[in-house]
């Protein structure tokens, strides 16, 4: 990531270099892992899912902050916390990804039958009917809980994240009047990176965690020598002032 205007040269560069070592260390340790969408352990798979989703839509706020177009990278930097909050969750609770993709099936086939043909859509009804019953099955699931997204980040230990950063980012995506006079003033830019690095970062410490690479604890320890700059960079402003280039 280059940023194209600033005011403090040696900060760029710093927030350059932290931005490229973070997305580079996430992007290490899936290179590391083995791709895991289909079969094998669920919870490995859930949570490789969610990392790569993390890497991909980084990239693409990345991307957007470089080319200056900001209205949308709060949309989708708060897609990303939710990933966060699914991985972390599946760490900390080995039960939590079985239940988590439980939930979203029952809860999408709910949503089907409710306002949509049930004679169309019919095969999709049997096929989502049967995962679940195959998931509560093979896990030994009895429990009926809707996980919602506060849920996840209660459950990832990752309330204030939820109650701050995702509660402060959901005025753009649900077009709130305060959200969309946020992305008129065009602020938000620098609130959006350091909470996309603080994801990225995250992800990185919990994905090695569960998921098999090269040098798990190596990464952890890399994961929170950055954190710990992001830290400082957060406190020295740096952030807020690439908000107000935006101005």
């Amino acid at each position: 990531m280059k940023m194209k205007r600033t005011k403090a040269n040696r900060d760029v560069m710093d927030l350059n270099g932290l931005v490229d070592r973070s997305f580079g260390l996430l992007g290490e340790v899936l290179n590391e892992s083995i791709p895991l969408t289909t079969g094998g352990d669920l919870r490995c798979a859930f949570v490789y899912r969610h990392a790569t989703n993390i890497l991909r839509l980084g990239q693409d706020v990345i991307y957007l902050l470089t080319e200056s177009r900001v209205d949308s990278c709060q949309i989708v930097v708060r897609a990303t916390l939710e990933s966060l909050f699914k991985l972390v969750a599946a760490t900390k609770r080995s039960e939590a990804a079985h239940e988590i993709v439980l939930s979203e099936v029952e809860e999408q086939l709910g949503r089907i039958s409710k306002w949509l043909d049930p004679v169309a859509c019919a095969p999709a009804i049997d096929s989502l009917s049967k995962f679940a019953k195959q998931l509560r099955k093979d896990f030994g699931i009895s429990s009926n809980r809707k996980w919602s997204v506060i849920d996840c980040a209660d459950a990832a230990e990752l309330t204030q994240n939820y109650r701050e950063d995702y509660f402060c980012f959901s005025g753009s995506v649900h077009a709130t009047t305060s959200g969309i006079i946020s992305q008129e003033s065009r602020v938000g830019a620098g609130y959006a990176l350091q909470t996309l690095l603080f994801v990225v970062l995250c992800a990185v410490a919990h994905f090695v965690q569960v998921v098999q690479t090269g040098a798990p604890q190596k990464s952890i320890d890399e994961a929170a020598m950055l954190l710990r700059e992001l830290t400082r960079m957060v406190d020295e402003g740096i952030f807020r002032e690439l908000d107000r280039e935006e101005e």
